[in-house]
């Protein structure tokens, strides 16, 4: 899971005119002090270079947002993820996406509208500067994964070259080829060598359904320790 605060944003600023780095400082609703951030990485190259002024929807006397945000640091340490105002040239998408991996807190992901951001300064040109590494947002994915699957006590697993944390509310893993590509819970005895389960595949986790399964596909977490890495 990712914090996605968005909706107790009240407004921030943040700064990437140093190459490399990118500081600043957020208030949310919920929380007394504002959040500054320290983190490595750049904004992509519609705004490399520029600084970002953030206006959101929150509430000073939200006290909802008390409890939601509990827990969230107001000293954020990490890396950049991918930061961008959907501006052209959309090396990433064409919404205005600001993420980054905390030390403290993990992924954390802010979507707005395009009325929600103003550019401060002039960017970098684009031509003189390269796409966001998609391998580098790889890896800082594949770290917080690994960190989060830590956590819950769950295997995180390569599939695809991609790394999976798994859901610890999931009880057997899926099988295929002798490989695992996703896994399955509330399984029913299985009858004739097929079992009834509600399953998830990593490659197409939207379709997630219950359904039928061939029972040898299925292989229980629990007996699944020298499998999953």
């Amino acid at each position: 899971m990712a914090w996605r605060p968005t909706r107790h944003l009240i407004e921030g600023e943040l700064d990437n005119t140093t190459p490399g780095k990118v500081t600043g400082w957020m208030k949310f609703a919920g929380m007394k002090n504002k959040v500054t951030f320290d983190l490595q990485g750049n904004f992509h190259r519609d705004i490399r270079g520029a600084k970002i002024h953030l206006t959101g929807e929150g509430r000073e006397l939200d006290l909802e947002a008390v409890g939601d945000m509990q827990g969230f640091s107001e000293v954020q340490h990490g890396d950049v993820g991918d930061i961008t105002a959907g501006f052209p040239p959309q090396d990433y998408g064409s919404n205005v996406y600001v993420e980054w991996y905390s030390e403290a807190n993990g992924r954390v992901v802010l979507e707005l509208e395009p009325e929600q951001i103003r550019i401060i300064g002039t960017p970098i040109p684009w031509i003189e500067s390269d796409p966001i590494s998609r391998e580098q947002q790889q890896r800082n994915m594949g770290n917080f994964l690994a960190g989060m699957s830590r956590e819950l006590g769950a295997p995180a697993i390569v599939c695809h070259a991609r790394l999976i944390a798994s859901d610890p509310t999931f009880s057997h893993f899926v099988t295929e080829g002798g490989e695992i590509v996703g896994e399955a819970k509330d399984v029913e005895p299985p009858e004739n060598g097929v079992a009834f389960a509600f399953v998830r595949l990593f490659a197409m986790p939207e379709m997630a359904e219950y359904g039928s399964i061939e029972a040898d596909k299925l292989l229980p977490k629990d007996a699944a320790a020298g499998k999953a890495g």
